[in-house]
């Protein structure tokens, strides 16, 4: 199987209310250049976890399931593919 690719698995995870919230604290989770640095996805992804700060995304949000933290460790541990 594939590494997942940020264009077709991990961009469409987050809404557009998460991309526009984010882009004010300028994190660019729309953004693949910025979302492939390993710090921004590692930041994101403890974010996710809930780890340094609430978890992401803010309520009334639900929090990501396991399976889709899986697969943004998956797109991690696969080289960030585009």
């Amino acid at each position: 199987m594939p590494a997942p690719s940020f264009a077709a698995d991990i961009l469409p995870l987050f809404t557009a209310i998460d991309i526009s919230h984010m882009a004010r604290g300028h994190v660019m989770l729309g953004e693949y250049a910025y979302m492939s640095k390993p710090a921004n996805a590692q930041a994101v992804l403890d974010r996710l976890n809930g780890v340094g700060g609430p978890i992401m995304p803010p309520k009334p949000a639900e929090p990501w399931s396991a399976d889709n933290i899986a697969l943004f460790k998956a797109w991690m541990a696969g080289g960030y593919q585009p």
